[in-house]
């Protein structure tokens, strides 16, 4: 009896982690763009915009939502040639790098699409 009762134990914790496999999220393949706020007024505002419809105020929401997604997925980022000025991590080499270092902390690919 209590063999019946570990092959039943050993069995369900097989057929646990096959449905735990088979659930996980796949990686997914982000786009993001940076759009102006027109009527924000002065200095000018941004804002972080995901697959055309999810947008990030700051650098640290946009951070989070990345986290929330599964390892191996890909961002990538066309910012075009045009800039303003007060672009958020296009100003700044160092606050790129660090953005970059990020995406790779979690397990997000990050490709920087170069202009011009």
């Amino acid at each position: 009896m209590k063999r019946h009762l570990l092959v039943a134990v050993l069995l369900s914790v097989t057929v646990n982690s096959a449905l735990a496999e088979e659930t996980k999220r796949k990686p997914e393949n982000l786009t993001m763009t940076l759009a102006w706020i027109a009527d924000a007024g002065e200095p000018r505002q941004y804002v972080f915009v995901i697959g055309g419809v999810t947008a990030y105020r700051t650098v640290e929401g946009l951070k989070k939502r990345l986290k929330a997604l599964p390892k191996g997925s890909t961002l990538t980022w066309d910012p075009g040639c045009v800039r303003n000025g007060g672009e958020p991590l296009l100003g700044s080499q160092e606050e790129m790098k660090k953005f970059k270092e990020f995406c790779e902390s979690i397990g997000i690919k990050f490709v920087l699409v170069p202009s011009g």
